[in-house]
């Protein structure tokens, strides 16, 4: 059974359709990429999983159970948490109160709290030693890291990331991909949309959505070597 699994899903927002019957799987355990240009309905995808904006079709299940419909303090309980677009760190607060707010599901179990965070500290050491310093002084790539670190504190099953590298060097690019590929490790599934084919080489899954629907869906490994199939879709060289 698929930890996540899309069925027809269909959503737009006031009167415009986005999404025109999207159908996808993830299984427990993997990491799976979906792939595609501006406008393509990634993000919009990602918040109709995160219960930010309601489907009008489809369904949604998340370890077999149905979630659309729920909303989003509902669904990060059941252990889906989503790292948004565009970085959205509290910038007068501390790297370490960012993540406590991170933590405020599971505020009641205060062990739990601190063993989470030191393994957020432990996969990003950069963040341990900011941990005093205010948010909105980091440099971009280290509000990316805390972004998705403060997704980590609520101990999610299914941690979404919405565009990591988006305004990232190359190099803090391949970073972040990395330090995504560790969380996956550690046994988090995680779901990241992205327009850097870069990202494939840390895929178990990947997607490719055009005009608001599926349009690949196969191996990681396969698409990368396919330059054909990322050309045609994504504008990218071999």
């Amino acid at each position: 059974m698929p930890l996540l699994e899309l069925d027809g899903l269909r959503t737009g927002y006031g009167a415009v359709p986005v999404l025109h019957g999207v159908s996808l799987s993830v299984e427990e355990g993997e990491t799976a990429v979906m792939l595609g240009l501006n406008g393509a309905g990634k993000t919009t995808t990602m918040i109709s999983i995160a219960g930010l904006l309601r489907p009008w079709a489809g369904r949604i299940h998340f370890d077999g159970k149905p979630i659309h419909g729920k909303d989003a303090r509902e669904l990060v309980e059941m252990g889906i948490v989503l790292a948004p677009e565009g970085r959205h760190v509290f910038p007068a607060l501390s790297v370490q109160n960012n993540l406590r707010l991170g933590a405020w599901p599971k505020r009641r179990d205060a062990g739990l709290v601190k063993r989470t965070m030191d393994r957020v500290f432990e996969v990003f050491p950069r963040l341990l030693e900011r941990r005093d310093q205010l948010a909105g002084t980091l440099s971009g790539g280290e509000q990316q890291m805390l972004a998705i670190a403060r997704g980590m504190m609520a101990s999610p099953r299914l941690l979404l990331v919405d565009e990591a590298s988006l305004g990232l060097s190359p190099k803090l690019a391949q970073e972040v991909f990395e330090t995504m590929r560790r969380i996956n490790r550690d046994g988090t599934t995680v779901v990241i949309v992205e327009q850097n084919a870069g990202v494939l080489r840390i895929a178990s899954r990947a997607f490719i959505m055009l005009k608001g629907q599926i349009v690949y869906a196969g191996a990681g490994e396969e698409l990368r070597r396919g330059g054909e199939l990322r050309k045609a879709y994504l504008g990218t060289p071999d």
